[in-house]
C-alpha cells in the first residue's frame, strides 16, 4: 500500500464524516450523458467509504468498487452489504486486472489524480466496452467567503507554520476544460465538462476532522502541526464557532468510440 493509501486509511472515520457529499447534479449529468439501465457494468475507481456509489449503485448495475484501504473498504461495505450487485475488492486500479471491454461506465470520483495519467487514462479506454463513458469527478475546497477576519488569521497561521504565502487558486472553468481534454490524447470522443457550487459549515471540531484527512497535513513536523490545528480550532470558535468551506465540483466526461 502507498503514502497516500496509508494517510486515508488511517483517518477513514474522519474521512467519513468530515468529506461532502457529491450533489445529485452530477449524477444526473452522467446518466444524461450515459444511461445506466439495470444490468449495465459500472467500475469505481477509490471507492473510499462509499460517498459517490449508492446513486451508481441505485440503478441496479452490476457495480464492482475498488479501495485499497483496509478500513476505507470495511466501511464501505458495512454501508453497502444489501447491495445484491455491490462487489468491492480490496485493491488498487493498478493492481485489477480485469478483462478489456468489460464495463460500460467507469468513474472515479476524487480519486483519479493519484493514478499516472499515461497509465491511467489507457487503462480506462481498454476497460471500457466500445461506446463505455469514463467519468472523473471531484471537489475543491475554497475559503470561507463570509468570515474575512476567519480567513485572515487562518491564513497567517499557514503561512507560519506551513509556509503558503497564499490561499490555492480557485478551481474555475478553464481548468476543468483543460483537464476534459486530457481524455483526447488517449482515444476518447465526445468529451464534456461541468461544474457545481455547494457549502458545508464546519463546527471547530468537525473542521479539525476535516484537516485530518489531507494528506500534507499528515505530513506536517508532529508539533507543527498540532500549533496549526489549535490555532485554527481557536480562530473558528473566537469568530462565532462555525467556518463555511465553498466548494467547487467538477465533472469531465468521455467516450470510447463505438465500433464501426
Amino acid at each position: 500500500m502507498t503514502a497516500f493509501e496509508t494517510t486515508f486509511d488511517s483517518a477513514a472515520l474522519d474521512y467519513d464524516k468530515s468529506r461532502p457529499a457529491y450533489p445529485a447534479d452530477i449524477y444526473e449529468d452522467i446518466r444524461r450523458y450515459k444511461p445506466i439501465p439495470p444490468g449495465s457494468s459500472v467500475l469505481e475507481i477509490g471507492v473510499g467509504t462509499g460517498k459517490a456509489s449508492r446513486p451508481i449503485l441505485d440503478t441496479r448495475c452490476h457495480w464492482t468498487g475498488l479501495e485499497p484501504g483496509e478500513r476505507l473498504a470495511a466501511l464501505a461495505r458495512c454501508r453497502y452489504q444489501a447491495y445484491e450487485s455491490f462487489s468491492l475488492l480490496n485493491r488498487t486500479f493498478q493492481d485489477f486486472h480485469g478483462d478489456d471491454g468489460s464495463f460500460d461506465l467507469i468513474y472515479a470520483a476524487t480519486a483519479f489524480h493519484w493514478i499516472p495519467e499515461d497509465y491511467g487514462y489507457r487503462r480506462v479506454f481498454d476497460l471500457l466496452k466500445p461506446g463505455g463513458a469514463f467519468a472523473r469527478f471531484a471537489y475543491h475546497a475554497g475559503p470561507d467567503r463570509g468570515r474575512g477576519a476567519l480567513e485572515a488569521e487562518i491564513r497567517a497561521l499557514y503561512r507560519k507554520y506551513m509556509g503558503t504565502e497564499s490561499p490555492p487558486a480557485a478551481f474555475g472553468e478553464e481548468d476543468a476544460r483543460k483537464l476534459a481534454e486530457k481524455a483526447l490524447a488517449y482515444g476518447f470522443v465526445d468529451i464534456r465538462h461541468s461544474l457545481y457550487h455547494r457549502t458545508k459549515d464546519f463546527t471547530a471540531d468537525a473542521y479539525m476532522a476535516l484537516l485530518r484527512t489531507y494528506p500534507d497535513h499528515r505530513k506536517m513536523e508532529p508539533s507543527d502541526r498540532r500549533a496549526l490545528f489549535d490555532g485554527i480550532h481557536c480562530a473558528i470558535r473566537r469568530h462565532g464557532g462555525i467556518m463555511t468551506v465553498y466548494y467547487t465540483m467538477d465533472l469531465e466526461l468521455a467516450r470510447k468510440p463505438s465500433v464501426g
